[in-house]
């Protein structure tokens, strides 16, 4: 019979920049969570129109109110159409985990299987995908499909 030792989860800090109508929801997010969120004060080198947050707790509790943190911003929007006011940007409009690539020939749409932590990581590839520009919707949504395979389901829709 082997005796089971309970280890703690250690402690961790993580900064995290929100529109200010978002604090109260996230400060109350974390205190549900046990986890310690203070201001930090601004240094002059973020946006104005943001606050930063430095949140202290376990891994496990700090990761949680990170991961629903992002899970409210909603999905990604890419924007190929000329003279769009916004090429990339996070709404809550778009499901999390799903991302829309509208061009002026169609749209299309990338659904990742296994949004935590790939769908950062596909949109982090996005600007490196449409650097070319003059790219269909469909094409970008191509190339994500093969950057990343089988973990991407992409739906098309011609105008």
């Amino acid at each position: 019979m082997g005796v089971r030792v309970a280890t703690e989860d250690p402690q961790t800090q993580s900064i995290v920049v929100l529109e200010p109508g978002e604090v109260a929801a996230a400060l109350e997010l974390a205190r549900a969570r046990g986890v310690e969120a203070d201001e930090v004060p601004r240094l002059g080198i973020e946006p104005v129109l943001t606050v930063t947050l430095l949140l202290s707790g376990t891994t496990i509790a700090v990761a949680a109110v990170l991961h629903v943190l992002d899970q409210r911003k909603g999905g990604q929007v890419v924007d190929l159409r000329p003279g769009a006011p916004k090429q990339f940007y996070r709404t809550p409009d778009v499901v999390y985990g799903t991302v829309v690539i509208v061009s002026t020939d169609g749209q299309a749409s990338v659904e990742v299987r296994e949004p935590e932590g790939l769908f950062g990581k596909v949109i982090a590839t996005l600007p490196e995908l449409v650097s070319g520009g003059g790219g269909s919707a469909a094409e970008v949504a191509q190339s994500v499909a093969e950057t990343f395979g089988p973990d991407v389901t992409v739906r098309e829709q011609q105008r």
